[in-house]
């Protein structure tokens, strides 16, 4: 009906720009995942320190990475630290290039974007620890370091995972727009492939269905880690 035409598929320059594509997409992925999981993290844990200036701190961060567009971000990371004198000389040209590479500056934004969200998720978990399971801990004598390592973290992990399973996903899709300041993931390979065969409708389904293949494995995944970590009376044992 559409005159559907996959033969491009077969031509090996096509075939290393996409898996070249789907591996740069899997490396900012997890680059900033665990970035953003390392920051969500230590973000939480500082406002459970109660200090003023740190709070406002951190509440600052998370209102302008979570309520500014990650296509934003990466604009800015990559060209108005440009414009702001972030650059080093090319010892063959001798032009000014940019100090942070594409790559880098997704990555940064990226991590920074989901960090912000990983705050919110990981403050959610730590919060609904019941306060009575707590002073049952302290009245056993346990420490501040011990009461959070053996009875905070374990609940707030659990009760939190579904949330962190949402921002991750999404963070997942998000990696798409860096393909705007020329990051070789996907979408960037598609667009190369596309405008070389002019096959763009063809392009798109196999970039879907890529795309559906990547996300449900790692939702799959997400959700497995969910229900090992699941116990009765917490999180996704509810």
């Amino acid at each position: 009906m559409f005159g559907l035409d996959f033969t491009w598929l077969l031509d090996p320059t096509y075939q290393g720009w996409l898996v070249e594509g789907v591996w740069i997409t899997l490396q900012l992925a997890a680059v900033s995942s665990l970035a953003a999981l390392v920051i969500g993290l230590f973000g939480a844990l500082g406002l459970t320190l109660r200090l003023w200036w740190l709070d406002a701190l951190i509440e600052l961060f998370v209102e302008v990475f979570r309520n500014t567009p990650p296509l934003l971000q990466m604009l800015f990371f990559y060209f108005t630290l440009t414009q702001l004198g972030f650059t080093v000389e090319d010892p063959v040209t001798g032009l000014q290039q940019p100090l942070f590479n594409a790559f880098f500056s997704a990555s940064v934004s990226l991590s920074l974007f989901g960090g912000a969200l990983c705050v919110e998720a990981f403050r959610s978990g730590l919060d609904a620890v019941p306060k009575a399971t707590l002073e049952a801990a302290r009245s056993l004598g346990y420490g501040r370091w011990a009461l959070f390592r053996r009875v905070q973290a374990p609940i707030a992990t659990r009760i939190c995972l579904p949330g962190l399973t949402n921002v991750l996903t999404n963070l997942f899709k998000t990696t798409s727009q860096a393909s705007v300041i020329t990051v070789p993931e996907l979408m960037y390979a598609a667009g190369q492939v596309y405008n070389d065969t002019f096959r763009t409708l063809e392009m798109m389904l196999l970039v879907l269905v890529i795309y559906v293949a990547l996300v449900s494995l790692l939702s799959w995944a997400l959700l497995r880690l969910e229900r090992l970590f699941a116990y009765p009376g917490y999180g996704q044992g509810v």
